[in-house]
């Protein structure tokens, strides 16, 4: 019985103890756009894809309206999915919902930034300049590196 209450109380002074340590990251309270690259172009093809992850830490849900490069005659949010036996690839064209608190993450085979009418070659090493334009976090400038995938590779 003692055994019992001793153990009882542990777990009492265990609950009620100091709160767990913060996580090691920051917390995000902003929209963060991290993680972009962009696939190189095989040669005589003038499409390429693009990836990034978008990090909602605001209190609103925020919308990627559109994306641009001088690098390519336009730039589509593009999705892929399975229909049966078939990959479809269709674009996003009102924009693509980004809700608070949620990350979004755009991969090979998912959702992507579709580079159409590239100007010149992505070539590995190199880094593309991407305007990102969202409904209230404005005009965000970035850069994707050119790698062959996310691990650099």
């Amino acid at each position: 019985m003692k055994q019992l209450l001793a153990l009882a109380l542990v777990a009492f002074a265990i609950a009620c103890g100091p709160s767990q340590t913060a996580p090691s990251h920051p917390e995000v309270t902003t929209l963060e756009v991290r993680d972009a690259w962009a696939a190189p172009t095989p040669g005589g093809v003038d499409i390429a894809g693009g990836y990034v992850t978008i990090v909602n830490g605001t209190d609103v849900d925020e919308r990627l309206v559109s994306a641009s490069s001088p690098r390519a005659g336009a730039v589509e949010i593009h999705e892929m999915s399975m229909d049966g036996n078939v990959m479809r690839m269709r674009e996003i064209e009102s924009g693509l919902v980004i809700p608070r608190g949620e990350t979004v993450s755009f991969q090979p085979g998912g959702l992507h930034l579709m580079f159409t009418g590239v100007t010149a070659p992505f070539v590995a090493g190199e880094e593309i300049p991407v305007t990102l334009t969202f409904e209230h976090a404005g005009v965000r400038e970035v850069q994707f590196p050119v790698r062959t995938n996310a691990m650099g590779h």
